[in-house]
């Protein structure tokens, strides 16, 4: 019973620190305020893979149908697979990369959406297993300057967000430049670097997230939350500066009905774990199978208030 009370007790001030750091949502708020949807392995799909055998699907429906669902930022495999940079979770003999969406069609998608819904933002992290050059042969044509996604895309170095702090949303909108680019290639830090060029910033100067797994496919989840970085803790600032935090929720191994059990304790893991280590907000929720468990409730939920 002492243990039990213990935790009972821990909690409750744990629960009193997160409300005590609340903020109405301002009426403009920024990048930083806000909690948006995100789709772990959002390509590992059945659909947008033509395949109804896909192994441990991570989604259920093709990228265009996500972002459709209100899903406003993607995870996404890069491979350079046959000839072309490939969306796809590898998985050796049940899943080669060869036959996968090319990545130039996925992005395609993503500005058909932007044309569809002149309001959304979207945010695309991308597990880069490629080169520069190959990076670049397949999305130059969409992402340079004349290209149909080069004038969307916001730029945080360029826009001094480290000194300014993040847009917000409005101003993106007015812009027109509502996608962000990111990238785990840590090279492309540097401006002269080929996938920099293109628009795509290395993730660790811009974010913090946690480490990205809650376990096995079955069995209790481990709701403990810390970096997946060793050298960016989750509650790293810099002084003007409030890195937006990426919070992963989802197993080693998509399975049902596990799945849809974690989506339905998103909104506790965030308020009550998450958000007190990381001392900030997640601003990205990543889960697997975004139509099962209503994940969707707890970004609505989160995005009653900001957090300080």
């Amino acid at each position: 019973m002492a243990a039990a009370a213990l935790a009972l007790a821990l909690t409750g001030l744990t629960g009193q620190a997160s409300a005590a750091g609340r903020e109405p949502m301002p009426a403009d708020p920024t990048l930083a305020d806000l909690t948006f949807l995100t789709a772990h392995n959002a390509m590992h799909n059945t659909e947008d893979q033509g395949r109804s055998t896909l192994a441990a699907p991570n989604q259920p429906h093709r990228i265009a149908r996500q972002l459709d669902d209100g899903v406003r930022a993607l995870m996404l495999d890069a491979h350079h697979a046959s000839g072309r940079v490939r969306m796809c979770h590898a998985i050796p003999v049940l899943n080669p990369c060869g036959s996968n969406a090319d990545a130039a069609t996925v992005f395609t998608a993503i500005a058909d959406f932007l044309d569809r819904d002149r309001e959304a933002v979207v945010t695309v992290f991308l597990e880069d297993y490629t080169t520069a050059d190959q990076l670049t042969a397949e999305l130059g044509p969409l992402l340079d300057p004349d290209g149909r996604l080069g004038a969307r895309v916001f730029r945080p170095d360029a826009a001094g967000v480290r000194e300014n702090g993040w847009p917000t949303v409005s101003s993106l909108r007015a812009s027109g430049q509502r996608l962000l680019l990111f990238t785990d290639d840590t090279a492309a830090s540097g401006r002269d670097h080929g996938k920099n060029r293109l628009g795509f910033m290395a993730q660790k100067d811009w974010t913090v997230e946690n480490y990205w797994s809650m376990g096995g496919g079955i069995g209790d989840a481990d709701w403990s939350c810390y970096s997946r970085w060793g050298d960016v803790p989750l509650t790293r600032e810099e002084p003007g500066f409030r890195r937006l935090f990426v919070m992963n929720h989802f197993r080693d191994v998509p399975m049902y009905p596990t799945y849809r059990n974690d989506n339905t304790k998103l909104q506790d893991r965030a308020e009550n774990h998450c958000l007190p280590a990381a001392a900030k907000k997640p601003n990205f929720l990543a889960v697997d199978q975004y139509g099962d468990g209503d994940p969707m409730s707890a970004v609505d939920a989160l995005n009653t208030y900001t957090y300080r």
